[in-house]
């Protein structure tokens, strides 16, 4: 059930420092905010497939870019999966998801994540952020909050961040830009998991990433999406020119069905 928006303001203050077990998946028995327990997030179903995949293709030691992080779902699997030697970067713009990410990741005793307040875009700046029926669904150019906006080639400018290896980005539409204006960055042996949300950035996603020499895996709700009328997103899945256990990772990806 919904909550009318003003009950769901009222509310959400108390029921974000109630503290619940993620009953089910990848993150099972991970501390999860009663405020956030809807959406299959509190019982483990949400994208259950896609999160199988993120635990196959994130390795120890690995640097992580979580870009449109939200509350932190995908983030406690990869700061475990990661393991001591690796790292995770946190990006979420919106103070409101960003303060339950850091109470997530401070009830589930995680060490190897940092929260960066930034959405990545194609300039440095400000930007209006927000819009949509949920956070879930917040992006760029709307909404009331101003959020910090950099560049891919900002973050990494100031050495206090390495290049990933390994990213997932879901930004609600402006996941063809961000791979545009940051393709000049992208580590040739990176992997990486980008939510499509139209085809236009669909098709704008394929032709910087194979300008690139990635190797794209379209999943299978990708397939549909094309075939079809696009609604909601799909993940492309991209393996850079350089990577080199492509053939082991195809085979885990066919396995799960992604």
């Amino acid at each position: 059930m919904r909550l009318p928006p003003a009950l769901k303001r009222l509310t959400t203050p108390i029921a974000g420092s109630i503290p619940l077990p993620i009953l089910g998946g990848e993150n099972k028995g991970c501390r999860w905010s009663l405020a956030s327990w809807g959406s299959g997030y509190g019982t483990g179903r949400r994208e259950q497939a896609q999160m199988r995949m993120f635990a196959a293709l994130i390795r120890p030691g690995d640097v992580v870019w979580d870009v449109g992080a939200h509350q932190g779902y995908v983030t406690l699997l990869a700061a475990r999966e990661v393991g001591a030697h690796g790292r995770v970067h946190a990006f979420e713009p919106s103070e409101r998801s960003r303060r339950l990410l850091q109470r997530h990741l401070r009830w589930n005793q995680v060490s190897n994540v940092t929260v960066e307040p930034y959405a990545i875009g194609s300039a440095d700046g400000t930007a209006r952020f927000g819009g949509g029926e949920t956070s879930k669904q917040h992006r760029l150019g709307a909404g009331e909050e101003t959020v910090e906006v950099r560049t891919m080639s900002t973050l990494l400018s100031s050495g206090e961040r390495r290049r990933p290896n390994f990213l997932k980005v879901d930004v609600e539409g402006a996941e063809g830009q961000l791979l545009e204006t940051g393709r000049e960055v992208l580590p040739p042996a990176a992997r990486m998991v980008i939510a499509v949300h139209s085809r236009a950035a669909y098709e704008q996603c394929a032709a910087v990433l194979r300008g690139a020499g990635f190797r794209i895996y379209e999943s299978s709700r990708l397939e549909r999406r094309k075939a079809g009328r696009w609604h909601g997103d799909a993940d492309m899945i991209a393996f850079g020119p350089a990577y080199a256990d492509y053939d082991r990772d195809m085979e885990s990806i066919r396995s799960l069905s992604v």
